[in-house]
């Protein structure tokens, strides 16, 4: 019932999303978005037609926080992802990135055990509105913190679990001339002046957590609540509402901050070895964006970090289970003034961004 329903649903918020924006945000990026609208040049400037081309580190990550009970904290499920070095450009509206985890960057990680993982996250920043698409495949974690298990040598590995997840976010700008979230995390445009805007939209998500025994380490399974769950399946979706700012010190210098809170209906099954339940609950998802950083008419530099959190309760617990997926990220850009020749090479990107246009005529 729950593939069934969350089937239609994603059905149904694909097409009505399909006529705005696609981008595949991973390791290798690729991002087709409609073209930019009026801005507020006094707050927002626009460089769509220069190439943005960027250097950044980034790590992904999709962790589980295991509630606790009165006997036991909780403690959270990491992956060992890799930090990658990559390169990238922006022009008008099409972005491609590529990043790889060179191994001078991820050394000493090895008693953190192995994680096979595909991680799609798409974050789409067009002007009116804001998406997010994640699809999460990991295999392999470790409990955090170290010491949790008593009398284990070192981290507690998990090669067996397993977390899947899709799900998608769209919200809307209602302040989109005069605020940007282009200028702080993907440095096509340059917020000038402090702006902020309210954010109203709706998130889906659908997930699977199981392992090959139960959830919950064998060795503290007696002290959860949970301890017989060995598999976990939730289906999210609701409306939500948030507000995103940035504040601009003497124009280059900015902070960017933004929030939205959902309160979905939670469809959520436990297969348990003392048996199967079901579930249906509200509980809060959220997903958050920090960039700091210094922008101009050439350089940018940035730090940034995009995290969503989806909780689902189970019927044989108090607390929730929370699955975080995000990625960190520092990137130095900078913008270039192309001549003729160099659009000239850029006329087949000209060509598909320009297609909707002839489209429509």
């Amino acid at each position: 019932m729950l593939r069934g329903i969350a089937l239609l649903c994603c059905i149904t918020c694909v097409s009505w999303l399909a006529p705005a924006s696609l981008h595949a945000h991973g390791d290798e990026e690729i991002e087709l978005a409609a073209p930019p609208a009026e801005t507020d040049t006094a707050y927002v400037k626009p460089y769509a037609r220069e190439l943005t081309a960027r250097l950044f580190l980034s790590k992904k990550y999709t962790s589980i926080v295991v509630p606790g009970s009165s006997t036991a904290s909780s403690f959270r499920y990491r992956p060992n992802t890799t930090l990658n070095l990559g390169i990238g450009a922006t022009y008008r509206s099409f972005s491609f990135n590529v990043a790889y985890g060179l191994p001078f960057l991820n050394s000493g990680t090895e008693e953190r055990g192995k994680t096979k993982y595909l991680d799609a996250q798409a974050h789409i920043y067009g002007r009116k509105f804001v998406v997010d698409f994640f699809g999460q495949l990991y295999k392999g974690y470790y409990v955090s913190p170290k010491d949790y298990i008593s009398g284990y040598p070192g981290y507690y590995i998990r090669p067996d679990m397993r977390v899947n997840m899709t799900g998608l976010s769209a919200y809307y700008v209602f302040n989109n001339r005069k605020f940007s979230y282009r200028a702080s995390l993907i440095q096509n445009e340059w917020q000038t002046k402090s702006a902020g805007t309210p954010l109203l939209g709706a998130e889906i998500y659908y997930g699977v957590l199981n392992s090959d025994s139960t959830i919950v380490p064998i060795e503290v399974a007696a002290q959860f609540q949970q301890g017989s769950v060995k598999r976990l399946r939730y289906l999210t979706v609701g409306p939500g509402a948030g507000y995103a700012y940035t504040f601009v010190y003497k124009r280059n210098w900015f902070a960017t901050g933004s929030l939205t809170v959902s309160l979905p209906i939670d469809f959520v099954k436990e297969n348990a070895h003392t048996g199967d339940r079901d579930k249906i609950t509200f509980s809060p998802n959220y997903i958050y964006r920090v960039a700091l950083g210094y922008n101009s008419r050439r350089w940018i530099y940035t730090a940034s970090v995009v995290n969503g959190t989806v909780t689902a309760g189970g019927s044989y617990n108090e607390g929730n289970y929370r699955i975080n997926t995000g990625n960190y990220r520092l990137t130095v850009a900078r913008r270039f003034t192309l001549n003729r020749k160099q659009r000239k090479a850029l006329s087949p990107v000209e060509k598909v961004l320009d297609a909707p246009k002839e489209l429509t005529k």
